[in-house]
C-alpha cells in the first residue's frame, strides 16, 4: 500500500465505525497491512483527519482560465496538492502537457470530483473537511460547502443537480439538494464509503473498502443494500458507462479494475493494475462516450481505454499520486 494511500485509510484507525450492515456480517476494520508504526510515520498535512469547524466561504471575481469546448480529463495529484486538467485529444501522446492547474487551498488534499448541470467543478478535500466549487472554465476557488461533512471523499451529481459526498470517516453518504449548502439527507449503514458515482436512472454505486463491497442506494431512496459483488479485496473507488450499464471498480489491494454488468455480481472484465489501482472515471458527457481512464498509485500511471476495450490504449505517465479521476466534457 502507497504512503498517499495509507494517509486516507488511516481514518479508519483513529475512528471507532460501527460495522457494516446488510447480508456481510463484516466488521469494520482498519485495512490489511496497517499498524500502529506504519501509522505513526505517516506525513500527514497540518489540520488533515482533525473535524474543521464551518470554513467561511470564499467569493471572488472569477474569469475562465481555460477552454471547456472539448473533452477533458481531470486528474488529481494527492502529492503536489493539485489538479491538473488535460485535452483528452492529447492524451495518447503519454506525456501530455496540461491546460490548466488547479491549486488546492494551504493544508488542502484533492480526492474525488464532479461536475453540475452548470459545469461547476466540485472537488472533495479531506483535510480542510469542505467540497470546493470552481467555476466553469476557472481554476479560482468561488466558494466552498462545509456544514455536515467530515473527511469527504467521493463525489457524484445527478440529472436534478443533488450533489452527493460520501464521508469515509463516519460511514455516511450527504445528500444537498440544488443550491443547498446544508445536507437535506444523510444515508447511513456503510462502513468506510469512497469513491461514489451514479448510473443513467440516479442510483448511487457506493464502494466500501471497510465492507470489501459496493452498495447501491436506489434513485431518491433512503436506504442502502449491498450488491454482494465478488472478486473485491478493496473497492475504492467506481463510475458507470451509463449506456452500456457498465460498472468499473479499482480494487487497491486487489491490485486490479473489476468491471460488472449491472444486476450481476460476478466481474465481465478483469483488468491488472499496476500496483495499486485508486481513480477511475468513464466519459458520460462527451465524446467518444464509454471512453475510460484510471489512475494507479502504485507506479504514478493513468491508463485511457477506448469504449468497450479492457487493453489501455495509451498511458499518461508521472502522474503523481492519482486520487481522483474524472473525464468529462464541461
Amino acid at each position: 500500500m502507497t504512503l498517499s494511500t495509507r494517509r486516507v485509510l488511516v481514518v479508519a484507525a483513529l475512528f471507532t465505525i460501527a460495522g457494516c450492515g446488510g447480508t456481510t456480517g463484516q466488521s469494520s476494520l482498519a485495512p490489511s497491512g496497517m499498524t500502529s508504526s506504519a501509522v505513526s510515520r505517516l506525513t500527514v498535512p497540518t489540520g488533515a483527519f482533525f473535524p474543521v469547524a464551518h470554513h467561511a466561504a470564499v467569493q471572488r471575481s472569477i474569469h475562465p482560465t481555460y477552454s471547456t469546448k472539448k473533452s477533458l480529463l481531470f486528474e488529481t495529484d494527492f502529492s503536489a496538492r493539485t489538479v491538473n486538467i488535460f485535452l483528452t485529444s492529447q492524451l495518447s501522446s503519454g506525456d501530455p502537457t496540461p491546460v490548466a492547474t488547479i491549486t488546492e487551498p494551504t493544508g488542502g488534499c484533492p480526492y474525488d470530483m464532479a461536475l453540475d448541470k452548470k459545469k461547476t467543478l466540485y472537488l472533495a478535500d479531506q483535510c480542510l473537511n469542505q467540497v470546493e466549487e470552481y467555476p466553469k472554465g476557472s481554476t479560482t476557488l468561488k466558494t466552498a460547502i462545509t456544514e455536515g461533512l467530515t473527511y469527504p471523499t467521493g463525489l457524484a451529481i445527478d440529472k436534478h443537480n443533488t450533489l452527493y459526498v460520501s464521508l469515509v470517516g463516519s460511514g455516511e453518504v450527504q445528500e444537498y439538494a440544488n443550491g443547498s449548502t446544508s445536507p437535506t439527507k444523510t444515508i447511513t449503514g456503510m462502513s468506510e464509503p469512497f469513491g461514489i458515482s451514479l448510473d443513467s436512472s440516479g442510483n448511487l454505486y457506493i464502494p466500501d473498502f471497510g465492507c470489501d463491497c459496493v452498495w447501491e442506494l436506489p434513485a431518491g431512496g433512503s436506504s442502502v443494500t449491498n450488491l454482494g459483488l465478488q472478486d473485491l479485496t478493496e473497492p475504492l473507488q467506481s463510475s458507470v458507462d451509463q449506456k452500456t450499464g457498465y460498472l468499473w471498480v479499482t480494487d487497491g489491494q486487489g491490485d486490479r479494475v473489476q468491471v460488472y454488468q449491472l444486476g450481476s455480481t460476478t466481474p465481465v472484465e478483469t483488468i491488472t493494475g499496476g500496483g495499486f489501482p485508486y481513480s477511475v472515471s468513464v466519459q458520460n458527457a462527451g465524446k467518444p462516450a464509454g471512453e475510460t481512464v484510471y489512475g494507479d498509485e502504485g507506479n504514478s500511471d493513468v491508463y485511457v481505454f477506448k469504449p468497450n476495450e479492457y487493453t489501455p490504449f495509451a498511458t499518461v505517465t508521472d502522474a503523481g499520486e492519482p486520487t481522483g479521476s474524472l473525464l468529462s466534457k464541461p
